[in-house]
């Protein structure tokens, strides 16, 4: 398994692949045992995988062999993460409308620099799939989206019906969730 991390760490897609495969039901397990206000097991399981992500840029072998307990505890971790986020007031109301969720720096619990460099790239890792599957009109709504403005606002911006920014967000929605799942 350390040789695939070593793989998937150098951008190799099928070592990616195959680590996500393998873990893929464990994920979901794991998912299954915690509820998201206003989300679904696909939430949990989407936050997981990008846990997973973490595990496979952050995995020190000089300090442990066992990568699959690493993944699995930054795969729980993640997913806690994402839950105490979603219970704050700051975002009640998300929670009962689209459930689309990106690590934010400033909302991190904790503020060490190896959190947040576990942050950034799983960032980078989410922005480099939203260039490359997601329509120049869903990544605009969901860029906007990530940075805080209404759909009212990115519907203005973008000379757009807000329906059709709705539309786009649950799209691109859909469209990260599968790729996170395969």
């Amino acid at each position: 398994m350390n040789d695939l991390v070593y793989k998937a760490r150098q951008g190799d897609d099928q070592a990616v692949n195959e680590i996500v495969e393998s873990f893929k039901a464990k994920v979901k397990s794991i998912a299954r045992g915690y509820f998201l206000i206003g989300g679904d097991l696909d939430d949990l399981v989407q936050e997981g995988m990008i846990g997973l992500f973490k595990a496979i840029n952050t995995f020190d072998d000089q300090k442990s062999n066992d990568f699959n307990a690493f993944a699995l505890m930054c795969v729980n971790r993640q997913i806690i993460n994402c839950i105490k986020k979603y219970n704050t007031d700051k975002n009640k109301m998300l929670n009962y409308t689209i459930s689309l969720d990106v690590v934010d720096e400033n909302d991190l619990c904790t503020t060490s620099p190896e959190s947040i460099a576990i942050d950034k790239e799983a960032n980078l890792q989410l922005m480099h799939l939203i260039d490359k599957h997601l329509s120049k009109m869903e990544r605009q709504v969901v860029l906007a989206f990530f940075e805080g403005f209404s759909y009212g606002e990115i519907a203005s911006q973008l000379g757009v019906a807000t329906k059709s920014v709705d539309n786009a967000l649950q799209r691109a929605r859909q469209k990260l969730a599968k790729i996170l799942q395969r």
